[in-house]
C-alpha cells in the first residue's frame, strides 16, 4: 500500500492505528485509498486472525 495514495480521511485513520496494524497494512501490498477500504481490510484481517488456532506443544 502507498500511503501517498490515501485520501485525507484515510490518512488520518491510518495514522490513528497502532504501529503493528500500520505495518501489517503496508506489508500486505493491498490497494487501499479510502477510509472505508482500510476499515474493510482491518475487519477481514481480524476475522482471519480469530480463526487461527494456537496449539501448545
Amino acid at each position: 500500500m502507498d500511503v501517498k495514495k490515501l485520501d485525507p480521511a484515510a490518512r488520518e485513520y491510518f495514522e490513528s492505528l497502532t504501529p503493528a496494524m500500520r505495518e501489517n497494512i503496508l506489508q500486505s501490498g493491498a490497494d487501499l485509498t479510502t477510509k472505508n477500504d482500510l476499515e474493510r481490510w482491518l475487519q477481514n484481517s481480524l476475522k482471519d486472525a480469530a480463526r487461527v488456532e494456537v496449539r501448545e506443544d
